[in-house]
């Protein structure tokens, strides 16, 4: 059945004030603790009896509702079954987000887990300095370009051999 485009372009526009207004509301109950006149005792009473398998589209608002969820004092599996399988938040992200939040992170700024590790900088190569005379240098680079090799590779494999041999 088509519909005309005022129609089609209130229904986008819907969406979108919709998707937008989600956070913001999820943000005012929690701040204002709009379950309590309702007669529940925690966000997660309230969560499982009127949200029950709704899909939290947004990392922003997995993470208010997440961040919610922990300052009850409720673990991850608690978490996991307030939410439920098809709220689109799993154990690996309820894990990142308690991180996060341990950490001091605020809701509206902590991120989605990319993968399921930590990721830690790598770690850059270690150096060896090692001072010679420019007579003893300009050897070397003959005898290294005489083996199409670099002075550092060669230096290199000196090094690991002479700590081989005091081992």
């Amino acid at each position: 059945m088509p519909i005309t485009k005022r129609a089609a372009t209130t229904l986008w526009n819907t969406l979108r004030d919709s998707l937008v207004n989600a956070e913001k509301t999820i943000i005012e109950i929690i701040e204002k603790k709009a379950w309590e006149p309702l007669g529940y005792d925690t966000f997660a009473e309230a969560w499982t009896d009127r949200l029950d398998g709704i899909r939290l589209t947004t990392n922003e608002l997995r993470a208010h509702v997440v961040y919610q969820l922990l300052s009850e004092g409720a673990d991850d599996e608690q978490v996991n079954n307030t939410l439920g399988p098809g709220s689109g938040v799993g154990i690996g992200t309820i894990k990142n987000l308690r991180r996060q939040r341990a950490n001091g992170v605020p809701a509206g700024r902590a991120s989605h887990l990319v993968r399921q590790h930590a990721r830690r900088a790598p770690s850059g190569p270690r150096f060896v300095r090692c001072e010679f005379s420019a007579e003893e240098y300009a050897h070397f680079r003959e005898v290294a370009d005489a083996m199409g090799r670099s002075i550092s590779e060669i230096a290199a494999d000196a090094v690991r051999t002479a700590f081989e041999e005091m081992a």
